[in-house]
This record gives C-alpha cells, structure tokens and sequence, in this order.
C-alpha cells in the first residue's frame, strides 16, 4: 500500500491547503517541497542575508499550517496566496530588522538583484511597488505572460529556463516578456503610481 505522501504527491496545490486546514503533515511536506527554493529566493532578494531568508522560510511553512483556513479559492490560485504570505513575512521582517538597525551601512534602496542580474520588475515598470500591489498587477495578465514574468522574475529564470519549463521557444519567451512588461505599465493601479512617483 503506498504512503499517504506518495499517494499526494498529484495533488494541487489547493488541495493541499485545504488538507493543511486539517493538520495534515503530509501535505506540508509536499508544499515544502514545492515552494521553498522559491520562498527562499524571493527571502533572500528582500532581506539579502542567508540566514534570515532561510529563517522566512520556516516562518512561512509555520505560518501556512497553522493558518491555512485563510486561504479562499476564490480569491486567487493558491501558488499567488503562497507567495503573498512570502512577501508579507519578508516585508515585515525586513522592517523588524531596519528598526533593530540590522542594515546599518547597507543601502536598501538600491538592492542588489540576486533573481535577474541588474533588471527588477519594479526597475522595469519605473516605480517601486510593495509586494502584494505587485503580485495584483501580474496576477492580472495573460497566463503565458503571468507565468514568464513569474518565473524570470521570483524564480530566476533565464529566457532559456523559462522556454524549456514551458515548452516554448525563446524568442516566444521574450516576446510574453514584453508584452507583459507593457501591460504591467499600463495596468490601472500601476499608472496611478507612476503618476505619483514623477
């Protein structure tokens, strides 16, 4: 008879909250497999010490387990509330530690970007925007277009990564790039922001 981990490993990630709402440890662990390179690489981007993304990580793992019931399907796929509590966890860390002078000699306003060499989303659409406003606007494009901006940016993909996971050429992966930048520029609440940031 196979295991219960084994028997889930198909399971989607919405399953898989829902099971987490019952304390199935199982099911953590399968989610923990899943997401927590991605956690650790959006951690590391916001707080830019090792140590403290890897603490965010278990932060978040906790935190999904003991708070699964949050999660609404109808609001969104579950993979965008994951990495929305990512944000959020890191965000509020990284204030923690500004306030205990953490970053002290570390300029936070020019961040190194540790996901796409010297290019940022935020760079890209000229202002800089706080997680969930960001993960809103991509949330909101095209799947192709989501899913490159999604893996380029918060996964550190390259052009040739992204078109070998999605089975797509590169000159394809450019052109949902492109296209998503664009939108992502013209999407409403970004243009508002853009005002008030000139």
């Amino acid at each position: 008879m196979d295991r219960p981990i084994e028997r889930a490993s198909s399971a989607s990630d919405e399953d898989l909250l829902i099971r987490l709402k019952a304390q199935d440890r199982d099911a953590l662990a399968l989610l923990f497999e899943r997401y927590s390179r991605l956690i650790l690489t959006i951690g590391f981007r916001i707080l830019r010490e090792r140590g403290e993304a890897e603490d965010l990580v278990q932060s978040v793992f906790l935190y999904l387990f003991q708070r699964a019931e949050l999660y609404k399907a109808e609001r969104g796929g579950a993979r965008s509330w994951i990495i929305q509590v990512a944000y959020h966890r890191a965000l509020d860390k990284r204030t923690y530690l500004a306030h205990r002078q953490f970053y002290i000699g570390t300029d936070l306003t020019v961040p190194p970007d540790t996901l796409s060499g010297d290019t940022d989303v935020e760079r890209e659409t000229g202002l800089r925007l706080n997680g969930e406003q960001l993960l809103d606007a991509i949330a909101e494009l095209p799947d192709k277009q989501r899913t490159t901006l999604e893996l380029f940016f918060f996964e550190g993909m390259d052009w040739q990564e992204i078109s070998d996971r999605l089975g797509d050429s590169v000159a394809n992966v450019r052109h949902h790039y492109y296209r998503g930048l664009e939108k992502l520029r013209k999407n409403p609440s970004v243009r508002r922001l853009r005002g008030k940031n000139l």
